[in-house]
């Protein structure tokens, strides 16, 4: 939760930090779901990041403190041999225009551009 709420603005659909409150409860509704898997990213026994697979799609999250040190990137590459493991043949990885750290992870891993997605809010 920590992870999440330091780097939201990342995120499509978090507008806000979780309250723990909340946080929880959207853990409990992924635990019936099969499409959901997480993981702690550990670096030397120290938690340094999480990986969530939800639906195909890919999210990473690394404490700033051990960013730009390819964390991301072998994450990625380990959540593939465990994607694999589940029978899934194709991830994604919905990404925020400005988000360029994650960008680079999932090119360095050879992810490719395939769609624009383009919206505009009308209130």
């Amino acid at each position: 939760m920590k992870l999440r709420n330091e780097s939201y603005e990342n995120f499509y659909l978090q507008e806000k930090p979780l309250t723990k409150k909340e946080h929880y409860e959207y853990l409990k509704q992924q635990q019936t779901n099969s499409k959901f898997f997480n993981w702690i990213i550990l670096k030397n026994e120290k938690t340094v990041g999480y990986v969530r697979l939800l639906n195909n799609d890919v999210s990473i999250m690394v404490d700033k403190k051990f960013q730009d040190k390819n964390i991301g990137t072998e994450t990625l590459k380990l959540l593939e041999e465990e994607a694999k493991k589940i029978g899934l043949k194709k991830l994604i990885a919905l990404i925020l225009i400005k988000n360029k750290t994650s960008k680079k992870i999932f090119e360095k891993n050879h992810y490719k551009l395939k769609q624009w997605w383009m919206e505009k809010e009308i209130n």
